[in-house]
């Protein structure tokens, strides 16, 4: 990923601009607390952690960079949400869906865009509503699968 994601203006970009990186070479001993901490098995493991070290979000693999900044984008996002910004998180999501419709983190992003509006406002129409989308934008993806109110 050094070589060609990290590299490209606009993961640079949003790296810097929304986190704080920290690359750890899990093959030093110094490095022994942290891969035991998080349990690292694989790599790139990314993660989007709180300032306590607290996980909101992470995933394991490579991705090239026009599919990983919509993933960071959905990490920030469940940062939000799990810290109950529920507005915040929301932002985030439609940001994504607007910005990278067709990424592979989009369905993910259109199912928690639903359940942050449905928290904001208790009203199971912003639920429906948003789920509905996800099954008519993503049919086939594996979060449309998770919707358990309705075919």
């Amino acid at each position: 990923m050094g070589t060609v994601t990290y590299r490209e203006p606009a993961v640079v970009e949003t790296v810097n601009g929304l986190f704080v990186p920290i690359q750890v070479n899990v093959k030093e001993d110094s490095s022994r607390p942290i891969v035991e901490r998080y349990r690292h098995v694989w790599t790139p493991d990314i993660r989007v952690l709180g300032a306590d070290g607290f996980d909101y979000y992470h995933w394991n693999g490579y991705l090239p960079p026009f599919e990983f900044v919509p993933r960071l984008l959905v990490g920030q996002a469940q940062a939000r949400l799990r810290s109950r910004d529920f507005a915040g998180a929301a932002n985030v999501y439609e940001d994504v869906l607007r910005r990278f419709p067709t990424s592979e983190a989009a369905p993910e992003a259109q199912y928690f865009l639903a359940a942050a509006k449905y928290e904001a406002s208790q009203n199971p129409t912003e639920l429906h509503a948003g789920w509905h989308r996800l099954q008519t934008r993503y049919p086939d993806s594996p979060w449309r699968v998770r919707q358990s109110y309705s075919e």
